[in-house]
């Protein structure tokens, strides 16, 4: 894990997020898969949020490694629908059990603006594209235990028809809960690409949006490809789990860290590491600093370029 969710893992310090900064990330985000004839898709920014509603929203969580990203992303489309006047949470993580056995859980019921009873999914996934992959399959989890195109089958062929059977819908009504006349899916995040030509790389007829959220990927002896470039200064933050989501928004007045500590703490841990680019200009006649700092009053304010995948130079397994 990275350096800050190794100290709070060791330390056991509850985790403080801010959900409203996240849910900005989400309002600004696009879908990973397009919508097919049987997979209608849940888009955030139909949503229309009271802005008196719309503010900081501190949100406490377990230390590591209890702290879920799952669980904080359905807080932060909770925190969606909380701040919207005509779409109304009915029930959530809703654990369908029958005598028998457990047959499942339902994300979200809602009932949105004209009064329709609906099945929420929720999945919030970060997907690198192996080099020279083009299918589906080819995008796996940062640890390699998770694919897209698995993924993609389970939402779709699972949890979303699960509100369809009959055992679901008795269980339902046995609660007194309204039975959901349609079925969404949200599944958001970034799709990571190798560095070399990330802003280029394209997938097509797969069924990924064309316009979901993108970012690089590099492998530890590769680091050298983000180095500095002549004239600019470019600094990288090493976002601890719980920022993943809102990235750079987490970060108002960024104190980034330079190339050279940055390849000292990616390269001595084995797990990925997901990082924020920044940049400004750099005068020549200043000294580099450790922390990149001696020459702040001097310098243009730090800007937010991209963010990126660095991952361990041994490939991850494969998920079967």
């Amino acid at each position: 894990m990275g350096q800050q969710d190794q100290y709070n893992h060791e330390t056991g310090n509850p985790i403080e997020v801010d959900i409203q900064v996240d849910l900005d990330w989400l309002l600004q985000s696009q879908p990973l898969m397009l919508a097919t004839p049987t997979v209608s898709l849940f888009i955030p920014q139909d949503i229309t949020v009271e802005p008196k509603v719309a503010m900081n929203c501190l949100v406490t969580y377990p230390a590591q490694p209890a702290y879920r990203l799952g669980k904080h992303f359905e807080d932060c489309v909770e925190h969606l629908f909380n701040a919207s006047k005509n779409n109304h949470i009915i029930a959530r993580n809703l654990v369908i059990q029958t005598p028998q056995r457990t047959l499942g859980e339902l994300d979200l019921i809602y009932r949105n603006s004209a009064s329709e009873v609906v099945h929420l999914e929720l999945s919030i996934k970060f997907y690198l594209l192996t080099k020279g992959g083009s299918r589906l399959e080819d995008f796996i989890g940062p640890a390699g235990r998770d694919r897209l195109d698995l993924k993609w089958d389970r939402l779709r062929q699972h949890q979303l028809p699960l509100s369809h059977t009959e055992q679901v819908l008795d269980f339902l009504q046995q609660q007194c809960l309204p039975l959901p006349s349609h079925r969404q899916l949200l599944l958001t995040g970034i799709l990571f690409y190798a560095y070399e030509n990330w802003h280029s790389t394209t997938v097509k007829d797969i069924g990924v949006d064309p316009n979901h959220q993108r970012g690089w990927w590099l492998e530890h002896h590769e680091l050298e490809q983000i180095k500095p470039i002549e004239g600019l200064e470019r600094g990288f933050i090493i976002l601890p789990k719980w920022h993943w989501i809102g990235g750079p928004r987490h970060y108002s007045d960024p104190v980034p860290i330079n190339h050279e500590t940055l390849i000292q703490l990616t390269t001595a841990d084995s797990w990925p590491n997901m990082v924020l680019v920044y940049e400004r200009a750099y005068p020549l006649h200043t000294h580099h600093s450790h922390d990149i700092g001696e020459a702040d009053h001097l310098l243009e304010p730090w800007v937010f370029k991209h963010r990126g995948l660095v991952l361990a130079t041994k490939k991850p397994p494969l998920v079967a």
